[in-house]
């Protein structure tokens, strides 16, 4: 029975261990060692919500909760920035031979179909991730030992890394990344480790097998699209982030530290959400840009969340095709199917409905909050983003459980949240007769 439902409902299954998760790290973060003062079990509920849907976004400051909550916090972000799916898979093909169920799962969930060796796929996962988290953590302790106490350091700079690499955007320091707007070992860490985490483990995978292993692998259209669209849209971001702040928020900082704040910030605006700068003192134009870097967010089987940076190259690559009067979609000299292109409109379409519906409502509910702040809030509670305009503390119990909402669903993502909800008759597809529609 339980096979076939994962067989028959994948996206279910995975919405239905994403919410176990969450309830499970309540629970957890309600023992009452876990933390330092009496918390809500709703603040619990959001702040293990946050975690587990590696958003960043909290009501309660982190100094709340004990070294043993945080750990909770810690273990939470790990297997929610890799996913709970991908893990129990991992184990599952450590003991059995993994069976069409669990490549169906693994492929759905990967968001590719064509993958021949699952098992070989999560090995090299857990293996980057642990590698990475280690090296992160160990350039993090050498760059802050002398600012804290021994195990504070080392327990601080393991916490980054973590936090870093699975785009969590939960950092255990006081005042964010602003303490460090010129400590470039740690800047340049800490937005290494969130672009390797957003970048996507199966083109990593691929790319390793190609260009290090040097066994004959051929470089997928994904793999070209995930690689080139977030340099892109880096590169532009840190200029104009520059362009707009430089007189700004960067401008106490020397010329080399500028672009490196810049670059840092760009970087963590796709789905990491830290910030070497005050939110508050950003100009507007500074803020659009965020959420609309966060809203396009990561690459496919990342830790990162948004649309994705193939649903956005599929968008515009539709859009030139309409302008050039094409029936069909090309990147890179490469047919797009039909059926893709109607999914990267729905994506866009789901997002955008739902970010506008939360934020309807929580200008229905937040009456004394300035409209810009809710709408961010929503974008960046959808994204997964983690940067708050200072609105969720403040936020009223319906509040949070929308922005909590908000968080599963973006996390999950809009595909997986069609899959998970769409009817499955069994019915064919018909064809009916054609007819136009005036347009415009």
């Amino acid at each position: 029975m339980a096979k076939w439902f994962v067989h028959k409902y994948p996206g279910r299954t995975i919405v239905g261990a994403l919410l176990f998760k969450i309830l499970l790290g309540t629970l957890l973060l309600h023992l009452p060692f876990c933390t330092t003062k009496t918390i809500s079990l709703i603040d619990l509920f959001f702040t293990s919500c946050s975690a587990t849907t590696v958003t960043g976004l909290l009501a309660v400051p982190l100094n709340s909760f004990t070294i043993w909550g945080q750990l909770i916090l810690l273990a939470l972000i790990q297997i929610g920035g890799l996913g709970l799916i991908t893990m129990l898979l991992f184990f599952m093909s450590m003991f059995v031979n993994m069976g069409l169920t669990s490549q169906f799962m693994a492929s759905e969930l990967f968001e590719v179909k064509a993958i021949r060796d699952i098992k070989q796929l999560l090995k090299f996962t857990i293996k980057l991730t642990a590698l990475c988290e280690t090296i992160g953590a160990f350039i993090i302790f050498f760059s802050i030992y002398k600012l804290y106490p021994l195990k504070e350091a080392l327990f601080k700079a393991i916490f980054q890394s973590v936090s870093s690499f699975c785009n969590a955007g939960i950092t255990p320091f006081t005042q964010s990344m602003a303490e460090f707007t010129t400590n470039a070992p740690v800047l340049c860490t800490t937005a290494l480790l969130s672009f390797i985490g957003g970048f996507g483990f199966f083109v990593l995978y691929q790319l390793t097998q190609r260009f290090i292993l040097k066994r004959k692998v051929r470089i997928s259209l994904h793999t070209k699209i995930v690689v080139w669209a977030p340099l892109i849209i880096i590169i532009t971001g840190s200029v104009l982030f520059w362009i707009l702040e430089h007189h700004n928020t960067l401008a106490q900082l020397s010329l080399p530290y500028q672009w490196l704040n810049a670059f840092f910030n760009t970087m963590c605006m796709r789905s990491t959400g830290f910030l070497s700068v005050q939110f508050n003192n950003l100009q507007l134009a500074s803020i659009f840009m965020m959420m609309i870097i966060g809203f396009i967010g990561s690459s496919p089987g990342s830790t990162g969340s948004g649309i994705k940076t193939t649903t956005f190259a599929i968008i515009l690559a539709t859009t030139k095709a309409i302008f050039s009067g094409r029936e069909f979609v090309y990147i890179k000299r490469r047919k797009i199917k039909k059926i893709q292109v109607y999914r990267s409109v729905a994506i866009v379409i789901v997002a955008l409905t739902w970010i506008t519906i939360t934020t309807f409502l929580l200008l229905i509910i937040e009456k004394n909050h300035p409209f810009l702040d809710v709408l961010f809030e929503s974008v960046a509670a959808f994204s997964n983003l983690g940067i708050t305009s200072g609105l969720t503390p403040t936020l009223t119990n319906v509040g949070k459980l929308l922005i909590a909402a908000s968080e599963i669903a973006g996390r999950i993502g809009s595909l997986t949240l069609i899959l998970a909800f769409a009817k499955t008759t069994g019915e064919r597809d018909f064809l009916y007769p054609e007819e136009r529609i005036m347009l415009g």
